[in-house]
Formats: C-alpha cells, sequence, structure tokens
C-alpha cells in the first residue's frame, strides 16, 4: 500500500505526487530559513510597511501563488508520464525538437528521412501525448 501525499490549496486538500509533496514542504522550510536569517540579520524591508509607515508583523506574501505553483508541478509530472509512455524513438524525436532545440530540417538530415516525414511524425506524436494527457486536461 503507498502513502498518499496532500496539499491544502485555497482550504481545499488537494492529492500530489510524493515528489510535488516534498518539493513543496523543501521550498517551504527554504523560505522559513531565509526569513530567520533575515530577522537575525535585522533586515526590514518597505514592503513590510503598513499605509502609515509601521511594519506589519505577519505578512503573507500574496505574490507567490501557491495554487498555481502546485498546477504547474502537477502538470510537468503529467507530461512526464505521458512522455514516458512513448516509444524510444518518439521520445528522441520529442527530446532533440523540444528539449534540444533542434530543428525539423536537421532532425531529418539526421535522422535520414525527408522533413515532411518528420513534420508528419511530430504531428502524431503530439496527437499521441494530447490523447494521453486528455483526462488531465479536462
Amino acid at each position: 500500500m503507498s502513502k498518499e501525499y496532500y496539499l491544502y490549496v485555497n482550504g481545499q486538500k488537494v492529492k500530489v505526487s510524493e515528489k510535488i509533496y516534498k518539493v513543496y514542504w523543501r521550498e517551504r522550510e527554504h523560505e522559513k530559513y531565509l526569513e530567520q536569517v533575515d530577522r537575525k540579520n535585522h533586515l526590514l524591508f518597505f514592503s513590510q510597511l503598513d499605509h502609515d509607515g509601521h511594519f506589519i508583523e505577519n505578512i503573507a506574501d500574496e505574490s507567490v501563488d501557491v495554487e498555481k505553483i502546485v498546477a504547474r508541478q502537477m502538470m510537468i509530472e503529467e507530461v512526464r508520464k505521458a512522455v514516458a509512455k512513448l516509444s524510444a524513438e518518439e521520445r528522441d524525436i520529442i527530446k532533440r525538437l523540444y528539449f534540444d532545440d533542434e530543428t525539423l530540417s536537421s532532425l531529418a538530415k539526421r535522422k535520414k528521412v525527408s522533413y515532411q516525414a518528420i513534420q508528419w511524425r511530430k504531428k502524431n506524436i503530439l496527437k499521441k501525448l494530447r490523447t494521453f494527457l486528455k483526462e488531465f486536461i479536462e
């Protein structure tokens, strides 16, 4: 039986992978550490001033959208799972085109096929990925 991991986003319990859970808490602990260092060094920031020029003790950082961060991490994980379902040849094409910034022309030359053949393969691979991600996107 595997352990389930949850984070609270806007008061709602959201199931996440172990990796996302650990990344979230590692970042949270790092932020706490940095705050302690700032307090130790007696740093004061203008952003901590209220409208009367007084420092506010407990400030919620509203510039950090935890919900967006969690959603993005969940999407990245789903994309990784979808890419893992592709064949080795399909993964190689996606890696070269999207991660190594190789062009369709240079990939066609490398694979000794026509530009149109690589273009067609890319289109079909992306269609396959959309199918894998359909449940997650909806």
